[in-house]
């Protein structure tokens, strides 16, 4: 897979960084939801994970200390590991297999936090200047996806990825072939996850999102950041050349307007398009049949995203 685009970077920096809360207990009417052992068919699948693995949505604690003590420190590793299981949340929804940690690239990475926080910034080429400037976080600077927010908080921007409209690079370097092993570091006012340089080999033809199958409307909505359906559907490829592509959608059938873009090489994946809906929304319970042609694709891409209202 090809490398971030802009000498190694993952592409412009989410903004904010709302922290998500705990979320509710178990499963609606009455039943109770055995998250250690997820079972049934898709459907009920994708929502008990959708519920399961954002339970804890902690942020956890800092170690570390901003300047002039400039002491990068650590995050928890129940924090680390909250935001890891979202990513793979993701990656479960679209059909990829999950990612790992490295120590060293989440060393790397707790660096880079700490650069981020204390120069209330981001950048992925950061200088020699900054405050608390190190040669580690700087590589983990130009090899990460950057946030102003905390770990756990910023995967869920990332998904929706507004204010990179040519790129929606951060959305796709979590669901990038090549991801993994990946490192988080963490502070409370940056955080970075180290995704370019990865050794997976997920082999997806295409990676759709929102996927193909049921998945849960909530990851479209997704709460508390701009919507899937106001930043774009994207479709990423290493092997099918989407450049000029079109898209279409039909909602039980129905045309619905999207407008679709060519969006930059590199950026988790070689190839990607996206496209936004015109004047609708994607509802729970309905059926949309997306077909992805032209351009210099040589065949189309077909595939039925099914949104459920997740209890």
């Amino acid at each position: 897979a090809g490398g971030g685009a802009g000498g190694g970077s993952a592409g412009g920096a989410a903004g904010g960084g709302a922290a998500g809360g705990a979320a509710g207990g178990g499963a609606g009417g009455g039943s109770v939801l055995n998250c250690a052992s997820i079972t049934g068919d898709r459907a009920t699948q994708v929502c008990a994970r959708w519920k399961c693995d954002r339970m804890d949505m902690t942020e956890g604690t800092w170690s570390g200390a901003l300047d002039p003590t400039c002491n990068p420190g650590d995050m928890t590793a129940t924090a680390r590991n909250n935001s890891l299981r979202l990513i793979n949340l993701y990656r479960f929804l679209a059909n990829l297999p999950a990612v790992t940690l490295d120590a060293t690239r989440s060393s790397k990475a707790q660096a880079c936090a700490l650069m981020m926080d204390a120069n209330n910034a981001l950048s992925h080429t950061p200088p020699t200047t900054w405050k608390c400037y190190s040669a580690a976080g700087a590589e983990a600077a130009g090899k990460s996806n950057i946030c102003s927010g905390r770990a756990v908080g910023c995967i869920d921007l990332y998904m929706s990825d507004t204010g990179n409209d040519t790129t929606i690079g951060h959305r796709r370097w979590f669901l990038s072939n090549s991801l993994g092993p990946i490192g988080i570091g963490g502070t409370p006012g940056g955080s970075c996850h180290w995704v370019i340089g990865g050794t997976g080999a997920a082999g997806a033809q295409y990676t759709a999102f929102p996927p193909s199958g049921p998945v849960p409307l909530q990851s479209i909505a997704i709460p508390g950041v701009p919507s899937v359906d106001v930043v774009g559907w994207t479709v990423q490829s290493d092997a099918l050349n989407l450049t000029n592509a079109t898209a279409t959608v039909k909602e039980n059938g129905v045309s619905k307007p999207v407008v679709t873009t060519t969006l930059g090489q590199g950026y988790g994946s070689t190839y990607a398009i996206k496209f936004v809906p015109q004047g609708w929304t994607t509802q729970a319970g309905k059926t949309y049949a997306v077909t992805v042609s032209g351009g210099s694709l040589t065949a189309a891409i077909n595939y039925t995203v099914q949104p459920l209202a997740c209890p």
